[in-house]
């Protein structure tokens, strides 16, 4: 009977089960407590890192030190169609761009479905009415645009051989674009461009017409925030002083002697220039250059290695300066519809001596042909042997890097043809115009953000194998979670 009594007594007294309900509650608020903790420092103190093979690759050190730059808040608009290829890319950089800094706020504008949104949008950076697919940035009343269009670098050497019809998307060069739109909004001072006008230039007003300007100018003030205005060298009007760019895009009619003076008083002063020639005699231009260490060649510039077609020439040889380095591992070359001879002349002596550095040239097949006027014929008599010709320089004289003057740059390409409204699209020609830009207003890091691969993954089903993969997904799938619970059930009740 004792034996019977002490079996009755219960395991655990009061105070132990007391005890033990205390310990249980201590150590769960230990564990919230120390998860409530770590969260904590995880929010101010993370670290992001992609486990994926196809890992999204990091922004670059000057996106970091633009964003580090911000001390009021950037408000970033993504005014899109998700539907869209390029919405995810997208909104997947400006969400690193929101990460690097708190000051950056990214927020999404669906115009399909958010007609209202989108009107107050429209009305707040005064957007044209059929406005979609750009990004929108935001500063301190302030506002720059970056279009859809400006973002991809694109594959067409099948299209342009004849071999398709279609474009391939190759990457995407959103940091350089969203970076350079930033730092416009940070920068105090309104950069300007003038394009020179009165000798038949290319329209720079016209985007429509496939020999117009009208993309670049877009460039030049959406792309790169800066204000553009033509500009006439004629009776006593000079290069104004406020400009930080000017451009020379295809003049037909001479320079004159006195315009040429204007000219060289504009780039000894520190002055920027960008000057793209058509095919043919420029004297004025010719003397101008020389004094600046380029030699203009009356010439035609063909490449038979450079996928020379009957209306463009590819090429991919590329110097080693900034503007171009970056090109040197692409797929896709610069496209030149009718390029001239731009060689550096002997270079001078002293530290003052515009140093003249080649940008792309064409392969050693190369042949600057003489006799273009009715047809390019190459005359081993009269032209120069084969070899690499470049047909692009860039010129630099003085030390001092500041678009408030002091050292004089220049960009000299011998066709201009290739930043047409028919052609800057195509393949790295957009590219190659931004980061000239950059360089000749001297936003030199600007051109070393390189683009992002885009890789895209297709499945083809037939119709038997769709019908499969959607009766496993509607089907087989819950039909598994629920036999397994079935099988719990029945494995507790036997």
């Amino acid at each position: 009977m004792a034996d019977d009594a002490d079996n009755s007594t219960p395991s655990y007294s009061a105070a132990r089960k007391f005890g033990l309900g205390v310990n249980t509650l201590v150590g769960v608020a230990a564990v919230l407590a120390i998860v409530v903790m770590v969260n904590f420092l995880a929010a101010r103190h993370y670290l992001r890192k992609s486990l994926s093979e196809d890992r999204v690759p990091p922004l670059a050190s000057v996106s970091l030190q633009v964003v580090h730059a911000l001390t009021n808040d950037l408000k970033v608009t993504v005014f899109f169609d998700p539907d869209e290829v390029l919405y995810a890319p997208i909104l997947q950089l400006l969400r690193q761009y929101e990460h690097a800094s708190p000051r950056v706020k990214v927020s999404v504008v669906n115009y399909v479905t958010e007609p209202a949104k989108a009107e107050q949008v429209k009305t707040r950076c005064q957007l044209p009415p059929n406005t979609k697919d750009v990004i929108i940035f935001e500063l301190n009343g302030r506002h720059r645009v970056v279009r859809q269009g400006e973002l991809s670098e694109y594959d067409t050497r099948e299209l342009l051989s004849g071999k398709s019809q279609s474009v391939k998307r190759k990457s995407f060069n959103g940091e350089a674009y969203f970076t350079s739109a930033i730092l416009t909004l940070l920068e105090s001072r309104q950069l300007i461009a003038y394009y020179l006008i009165g000798h038949k230039e290319h329209e720079p007003d016209s985007s429509s017409t496939p020999t117009g300007y009208g993309k670049f100018i877009q460039l030049l003030e959406q792309g790169n925030g800066m204000k553009a205005f033509t500009l006439p060298l004629v009776g006593t009007n000079e290069v104004p002083a406020d400009c930080s760019l000017l451009v020379i895009a295809g003049p037909v009619l001479p320079v004159t002697a006195t315009e040429r003076e204007k000219l060289n008083r504009y780039l000894d002063r520190g002055g920027r220039a960008l000057i793209l020639l058509t095919q043919g005699s420029t004297p004025e231009l010719d003397r101008l250059l020389e004094q600046w260490g380029v030699e203009l060649g009356d010439n035609f510039v063909t490449d038979e290695a450079g996928d020379r077609s009957e209306s463009h020439m590819t090429l991919k040889n590329f110097g080693e300066h900034e503007i171009v380095r970056l090109f040197g591992g692409t797929q896709n070359g610069l496209i030149f519809p009718t390029a001239r001879s731009v060689r550096p002349r002997p270079a001078g002596q002293g530290s003052d001596a515009p140093q003249v550095r080649p940008l792309v040239s064409t392969s050693e097949a190369g042949k600057a042909i003489s006799n273009y006027r009715n047809g390019p014929r190459y005359d081993p008599r009269r032209d120069p042997p084969p070899g690499a010709i470049p047909v692009a320089v860039a010129v630099e004289r003085g030390g001092l890097r500041s678009v408030e003057g002091g050292s004089t740059r220049m960009v000299v390409v011998g066709d201009s043809y290739f930043l047409n409204n028919q052609v800057i699209d195509v393949s790295i020609n957009r590219d190659f115009a931004h980061n000239t830009i950059n360089w000749l207003v001297d936003r030199p890091r600007l051109v070393g953000v390189g683009a992002r691969p885009l890789r895209d993954y297709q499945f083809n089903m037939s119709d038997s194998q769709m019908r499969t993969v959607q009766w496993i997904l509607l089907a087989g799938v819950p039909g598994a979670v629920l036999a397994f619970g079935l099988l719990v059930w029945y494995r507790r009740q036997s």
